[in-house]
């Protein structure tokens, strides 16, 4: 018997595949289909071969994904097409309706569909890495945490024994502490909380903080309304309105800016308080009018005219620094992007000037750095974008140290600098999927690797543990790794501290290094063309990129980070 094809399907059973696929499907036509699926073995038929199909597009590997009931590895789109005559396809990342285990039971057979059960639909993807293959599922995909960012910093000073906050750090539910200067934090739901210290703050959702001590200022626009904050005695909720907040010693002072808020306290009506209103909020509980104007709370505008002097003052400092670390005799090349134009040359600004190692663009294209509108960076974002590279001559050591931003980390190896033919004493510094910092030199390009014969040859990668997640998308970190041969170290560096040291043991000692031909941002020959080997362009930003000939110290690279960060990092 000839198995049935997706034609041969009733127009709303093929409305109900298409639907469910693009993640459009409606709860009542979910509902229909799984109803149909119980009862028809043709449909579990077809539907196991459209989700292989699915499955093969999206990911571009059939691997695992199209064996049918038989076990053959065949082609089984073929006879796949939508009612236009075009093959069925899916976007990627698509959501789509949970599948409940006790709708297939009755179809325990279906194999192919075990991959769809549980809370969504598993992304399924073969993906060796060059120290093994691996599954990679949708519960293994990083997800931003939190509710909140820190968006702005000024002079900002943090309690004794708690880790600072930066720019762009996501915040979720915790305790915000602040001993001095200020901070902004932007919430989800788009209020915005302008703080000064001290402070404590705990953050409690988008939609909700608790002020146990300091001074706030909430910008709330319409889509945030109803936002509350809680002083020790009374909950504020926002109905549209900027309003004021200082709390000190149990007691309390709110001040109403613009608009009207509403206040809460237990046992007692709710009280509006309107533009110019001014309140007393005493620790016990009673509420007393007072005059308006009498405290200075923290001002989003004069944060933003006091947080853009800072970013000039920094600006400033990192280029008197860039101008001395040009002159390091040390240095191999050093590319600042400062004046970042696509199709054109970035200057090695080493000195004295060496035009041969200028860099050529090609289609990264010129973004903001990490100061906007003062300075340039170059963004990798598309699969071809990267900056091309000729440095000849034999090296005792390497130290890599860049600024990068990185959006998403969605390609299994993310380039950062590449040696094009990785060929013996070649560099590789990349960043794996799961976050982790990638250095490794070819030992020996003429032996094989065991292990994996399919690699270019004799090497080891030395890892870090993962320096980013989801939730850091877009914030500006300084990378480092050394390549010691000297003292037989691979050591990796984020924001000046070091975060791992692995001996170079003897079999994967090698005493001269090379570049050559290579690429900031992608790889130029890579050696195999699976496109998730192959294809690895950074996607994200790069603001600084030098190369030194001498294994610098964790004092040193200490130094270079605190020279060169933005104020607040």
């Amino acid at each position: 018997m000839n198995p049935v094809s997706f034609q041969d399907l009733s127009d709303k059973e093929r409305g109900w595949l298409d639907d469910y696929v693009n993640g459009s499907i409606e709860p009542e036509a979910f509902e229909a289909l799984q109803n149909r699926l119980r009862e028809s073995a043709e449909l579990r038929q077809v539907m196991r071969r459209y989700l292989s199909v699915d499955d093969f597009l999206r990911n571009g590997s059939g691997e695992g994904a199209l064996e049918l009931e038989s076990g053959a590895a065949t082609a089984p789109w073929l006879s796949l097409h939508a009612a236009d005559g075009t093959v069925a396809k899916s976007p990627s990342n698509v959501t789509r309706f949970p599948i409940s285990m006790a709708t297939w039971l009755p179809v325990a057979a279906a194999i192919m569909l075990a991959f769809v059960l549980g809370s969504a639909f598993m992304r399924w993807t073969s993906s060796p890495g060059e120290s093994g293959d691996g599954l990679a599922t949708a519960d293994d995909e990083p997800s931003a945490r939190g509710f909140a960012v820190v968006s702005g910093l000024f002079n900002a000073e943090w309690p004794d024994g708690e880790q600072g906050r930066r720019e762009g750090d996501t915040l979720g539910a915790e305790i915000f502490r602040l001993a001095s200067g200020t901070a902004e934090i932007q919430f989800f739901s788009g209020a915005n909380m302008t703080v000064e210290g001290p402070a404590e703050i705990s953050l409690t959702s988008a939609w909700e903080a608790d002020c146990r001590e300091g001074a706030v200022r909430m910008q709330v626009p319409p889509a945030a309304r109803g936002f509350k904050l809680q002083s020790p005695t009374t909950e504020i909720v926002d109905l549209g309105t900027e309003f004021g907040l200082v709390v000190r010693d149990g007691k309390g002072q709110v001040e109403v800016f613009d608009g009207e808020i509403a206040l809460y306290q237990s046992g007692k009506d709710e009280q509006l308080v309107q533009k110019g209103g001014a309140l007393a909020l005493a620790a016990d509980g009673s509420v007393t009018a007072e005059q308006s104007g009498t405290i200075e709370f923290p001002d989003a505008k004069e944060f933003g005219s006091q947080a853009l002097e800072q970013r000039r003052e920094d600006f400033a400092r990192w280029h008197s620094h860039s101008e001395r670390l040009a002159g390091d005799d040390r240095l191999i090349a050093f590319y600042d992007f400062a004046r970042a134009d696509s199709g054109a040359l970035i200057p090695n600004r080493t000195l004295p000037r060496n035009a041969e190692f200028d860099g050529a663009v090609i289609l990264a294209e010129p973004v903001d750095g990490r100061w906007p509108e003062m300075k340039a960076a170059l963004e990798f974002r598309r699969p071809g974008s990267r900056m091309r590279v000729n440095i000849p001559g034999e090296f005792p050591a390497f130290t890599f140290l860049a600024w990068v931003r990185i959006d998403s980390l969605d390609r299994k190896y993310n380039a950062l600098f590449m040696g094009d033919g990785y060929e013996t004493g070649e560099p590789h510094w990349q960043i794996r999927d799961d976050g982790a910092l990638m250095l490794s030199v070819m030992v020996d390009d003429s032996r094989p690797n065991p292990g994996a014969p399919n690699d270019a040859g004799f090497h080891r990668v030395y890892f870090s543990p993962p320096v980013w997640e989801m939730a850091m998308s877009g914030e500006w970190l300084n990378l480092a790794s050394v390549f010691d041969p000297a003292k037989r170290m691979v050591s990796h560096y984020v924001n000046g501290k070091q975060i791992s040291n692995e001996e170079i043991i003897d079999k994967f000692f090698i005493e001269t290094l090379r570049i050559g031909n290579a690429e900031i941002g992608n790889w130029g020959q890579p050696f195999r063309e699976d496109p998730w080997f192959a294809i690895r362009n950074l996607n994200g930003r790069m603001d600084e990129f030098a190369i030194f000939r001498e294994a610098l110290d964790e004092s040193e690279i200490a130094e270079l980070y605190e020279q060169s960060r933005v104020g607040g990092q």
